[in-house]
């Protein structure tokens, strides 16, 4: 295996030879690593652009009903903000785009939103996001980890759909942010391995506010940040990894009806309880993410993207 992990940071992987050729020719520059994570940080919270309006509204109806000295409680967690919260990761990829355009001057091949395979890669990547978290779903189940309560939908329908629709807009911006761009960019200049641990770590550091948070659980969001990196390089093209990053958080919310990264998604199909004491393995109070089970399901994973043959350069 360690054999197979060399191969696949060195020599450079194709979509970071195309970051580097793409600058040299425009003569672009990329940032040093404290930079770029300056900016991958920068681009998570332009999201914000999109959600303050939203609070504003808040303060003024509050202040209207209730006047001046309104106390006002905006509750960001709430279920039905959701589709809002998901869907305003569409600024941290606006945004990126045009730095990596006009600061950067490399295109969006090079941050991996090519056109070869890009609609059988995103499908793929639905498919194995629901196998794996399925996976780590039937490891608690029949552990006694985790209870399975049954259908619970009740009708909503259309916010299943716009939290579905939310969670792809939110999976790939977090995709653009940590591989589109970090990998990427820092990869290009540091190279793959640095690249990886360096989005990786960040991707981890995105998560340390979230509801129930442990050492643990933020161990498995790096982890899964790795996987991420690997299928990227592997393909040279972010389209799979946009595609299990948004699914595996969809079917953990609003399918199982676990709390994704401590938080509560909305609807869900069906229902599945954690059982006290087992937290070790089913995450407890941050979810799925937080336990052994995920653990495991993401070990296996990367050590079978390891042996794969990366795809051939463009």
């Amino acid at each position: 295996m360690l054999q197979n992990m060399k191969q696949t940071f060195t020599p450079a992987p194709a979509i970071l030879q195309r970051a580097q050729v793409g600058t040299q020719m425009e003569k672009g520059k990329i940032a040093n690593i404290v930079v770029a994570v300056l900016v991958g940080w920068l681009a998570i919270v332009s999201q914000y652009i999109v959600i303050l309006p939203v609070i504003m509204i808040q303060v003024i109806q509050a202040v209207a009903q209730n006047g001046p000295e309104a106390k006002v409680n905006v509750n960001m967690t709430d279920p039905s903000l959701m589709p809002l919260m998901l869907g305003s990761f569409i600024m941290p990829i606006i945004s990126l785009l045009l730095y990596v355009k006009f600061t950067e001057k490399r295109n969006v091949r090079s941050m991996g939103f090519v056109k070869e395979k890009a609609v059988p890669d995103y499908l793929l990547g639905m498919v194995i996001a629901f196998v794996m978290f399925s996976a780590c779903v039937g490891i608690c189940l029949a552990t006694g980890a985790m209870t399975f309560d049954g259908y619970v939908l009740n009708g909503q329908y259309g916010m299943l759909a716009l939290l579905f629709a939310g969670f792809l807009v939110q999976g790939m911006g977090e995709e653009v942010v940590c591989r589109g761009f970090l990998l990427t960019s820092v990869g290009s200049k540091s190279g793959a391995l640095i690249g990886t641990l360096v989005n990786s770590l960040l991707f981890g550091a995105l998560h340390l506010g979230n509801s129930g948070v442990t050492f643990f659980s933020v161990a498995n969001i790096v982890l899964f940040g790795v996987l991420m990196s690997l299928v990227v390089l592997k393909t040279n093209s972010i389209w799979m990894a946009g595609a299990i990053h948004s699914v595996w958080n969809f079917v953990q919310g609003n399918f199982y009806g676990i709390l994704v990264s401590g938080n509560d998604a909305g609807p869900s199909v069906f229902r599945c309880t954690s059982v006290g004491g087992m937290e070790w393995l089913n995450g407890g109070s941050f979810g799925m993410e937080g336990g052994a089970a995920t653990t495991l399901v993401q070990i296996v994973v990367i050590a079978v993207i390891l042996f794969m043959k990366p795809r051939k350069a463009d």
